[in-house]
């Protein structure tokens, strides 16, 4: 898989309107990171990806990308750690594996919500020597979406 079914992977996970993301870049480093309840996945992507599709969890994505001066990019591996703070101010851990598909690497995380809720994330990564931070929010409701199977 090449960086760009890495990316097109990340952007199919962005199919809901009120989606969350952020990224964050340096000289040469990107990262990319997306926040969507379990629900706005397809029943094959939650069942290629081992992710239970429910209202009361989410999904969070993370895609570490080197750039090269020629302008070619790059999934690259690191070290991701991640969490969230709702509205109340509880910090909960974010469990994240790592997954690899052919050349690619990207990282996912579950996490249980509690709608209507918002949700801060708070992403750090080790990559290539660089230490990476990423903050970003995402509001989740109590609307229920139909799961097709």
């Amino acid at each position: 898989m090449t960086i760009r079914h890495a990316l097109f992977l990340f952007a199919a996970l962005l199919a809901g309107q009120a989606q969350a993301s952020d990224r964050y870049t340096t000289k040469d480093i990107e990262l990319y990171c997306v926040a969507v309840p379990t629900t706005e996945l397809t029943a094959e992507a939650a069942k290629n990806y081992n992710v239970e599709r429910t209202p009361n969890r989410g999904l969070l994505t993370i895609t570490l990308v080197k750039m090269s001066k020629s302008g070619k990019s790059e999934a690259v591996a690191g070290q991701v750690y991640a969490g969230a703070i709702n509205l109340h101010n509880n910090l909960s851990n974010i469990p994240i594996r790592e997954v690899r598909e052919g050349s690619s690497v990207y990282y996912l995380g579950e996490f249980l919500v509690s709608t209507p809720d918002t949700l801060r994330f708070l992403v750090n990564a080790n990559v290539l020597g660089k230490t990476m931070k990423s903050e970003f929010a995402r509001e989740f409701q109590s609307t229920q979406t139909a799961l097709a199977q």
